[in-house]
């Protein structure tokens, strides 16, 4: 009997750190905004587009070998219609394609020339990864000026009082806390998971190289110290979320230093499951701590 047919490569993202972030953000972004029906929407085709763009990297980088292009076009005719049903319930929302563009761009720069894994390329997909806190509470509002919210302020912040009109034209909400909040939020994880740049490089592909383990542990060196800058000015409010978030980094701290130190001492690697692993609950602890501010 012949054997079965194995399915093309794709389908399925491997990366399993990266579950929390195109999760967190856009979840996180929803409580502060406030859930709305579309956020089923944006979700599905966040979630979907994510998809699209795991199959398009490898398809791209297989200099657009046949066996590499089915999930793409499966996803792709996913993602399509996704879009265009979110974009009638929230046409505003088109205005963050002058955010998330050039970050697409440099990305699919990235891995054409088979630099998917640069640096570049990581700050790139987490960037718009994050941007998604934003994104999502913008989804719940719509902007009080539809022009100035498709050309120029996804937001609605050039108004004067920064507020956003309800869907039925009512009370301007939300207020300039929510938004800074939601700002605060976008920050504080973008921080977070930009670190876990050098930290699972220094674990994997760098390994070998003492010198991206240094690099991993002063950032996170700088970002816990910025953490405790900002909780001794004031500038992050909320008792809880103060501790929390002070937590968080010294955390992300330990494990920079920890994991790669371990990994040399009984000389095999750390399963990249059991890596992401730890990214899922610190990032989980760094949602908690924006959330509770």
């Amino acid at each position: 009997m012949s054997r079965k047919k194995r399915r093309s490569p794709g389908w399925i993202p491997d990366q399993h750190g990266a579950w929390a972030m195109i999760t967190i953000p856009p979840l996180v972004g929803i409580v502060i905004g406030g859930a709305h029906w579309r956020h089923l929407l944006l979700l599905a085709a966040w979630w979907v587009g994510y998809f699209l763009f795991h199959a398009a990297s490898l398809w791209l980088k297989s200099r657009r070998k046949p066996r590499y292009w089915p999930p793409v076009k499966t996803y792709a005719l996913i993602t399509a219609p996704l879009l265009v049903v979110l974009l009638v319930a929230a046409p505003w929302l088109i205005g963050w394609v002058a955010y998330f563009a050039p970050l697409a761009a440099i990305s699919a720069w990235c891995i054409a020339n088979r630099k998917e894994r640069s640096l570049l390329n990581d700050v790139a997909t987490i960037t718009a990864a994050c941007l998604m806190t934003m994104v999502a509470f913008d989804a719940a509002h719509r902007p009080a000026s539809l022009l100035a919210g498709i050309a120029f302020d996804p937001l609605g912040t050039l108004r004067p009082d920064g507020g956003i009109l309800t869907p039925d034209g009512g009370t301007l909400m939300p207020d300039g806390d929510a938004l800074a909040w939601a700002w605060r939020a976008c920050a504080a994880l973008t921080i977070y998971f930009l670190g876990t740049i050098p930290h699972v490089k220094s674990l994997i592909r760098e390994r070998n190289n003492p010198r991206f383990w240094a690099g991993s542990i002063t950032y996170h060196a700088l970002a816990l110290l910025g953490a405790i800058l900002v909780a001794a000015i004031g500038a992050w409010p909320g008792t809880l979320s103060r501790i929390l978030l002070l937590a968080a980094a010294g955390i992300a701290l330990a494990r920079a230093i920890a994991m790669p130190a371990w990994q040399r001492r009984v000389g095999r690697p750390i399963r990249p499951m059991h890596i992401g692993l730890v990214e899922i609950g610190l990032s989980a602890l760094m949602a908690i701590a924006v959330l509770t501010s």
